[in-house]
């Protein structure tokens, strides 16, 4: 394969990953916003998906919960953005129920809270929970924009608030310079 074929290849490819990322995503929590507990710490995953017509399905799993005591669980999770218009959670999961709040969150910047489960139904360690959204729109959040609250830890005060982290910008800088890497590649070969 000649390199006008490979650079077009990666060209398509790279094009391919940005248009299919428009339409789902996964987020790692782990940076503390804020509360008692480690600062970075890899301990849950959330899977988003867009269904189509303002239906989104979210899967929250991967809950390793044991760096914060045998008493922890995720109580809600505040969200940065459109609230939908109803909720349904599915079956199978770590909690019977998966509910809207208004409002709430750290420091009061989130618009709305899925919240998981009520008395003694908790999401705790190594569960799951999915449920679907309807009424969102086509936007994905972005980092920073969904947050989870860790409740019942071993720390003092004994819940936080973990975020999504933000890439650093020298992430931002790497990507940039492949593409200008890959457009430079590309000039060169037609001249």
């Amino acid at each position: 394969m000649n390199l006008k074929k490979l650079s077009i290849s990666l060209a398509a490819a790279g094009l391919l990953a940005i248009g299919s990322s428009a339409q789902a995503a996964t987020y790692q929590f782990g940076q503390l916003l804020s509360g008692g507990g480690p600062a970075s710490i890899h301990f849950a995953d959330l899977d988003i998906n867009d269904l189509g017509g303002g239906e989104w399905s979210f899967t929250l799993y991967n809950i390793d919960l044991s760096a914060f005591g045998s008493s922890a669980f995720i109580g809600s999770m505040a969200v940065d953005g459109t609230e939908p218009s109803s909720v349904t959670t599915v079956p199978g999961g770590g909690v019977a129920d998966v509910d809207l709040n208004p409002g709430g969150g750290p420091g009061g910047d989130f618009d709305f809270r899925y919240v998981f489960g009520k008395g003694s139904d908790k999401l705790v360690d190594g569960e799951s929970v999915s449920w679907n959204a309807f009424g969102l729109g086509s936007v994905l959040p972005v980092d920073g924009q969904l947050a989870l609250h860790v409740q019942g830890t071993s720390y003092s005060p004994d819940s936080a608030w973990y975020i999504t982290p933000v890439p650093e910008p020298e992430t931002y800088a790497m990507l940039l310079a492949g593409l200008g890497l890959l457009g430079f590649s590309l000039r060169n070969k037609k001249a």
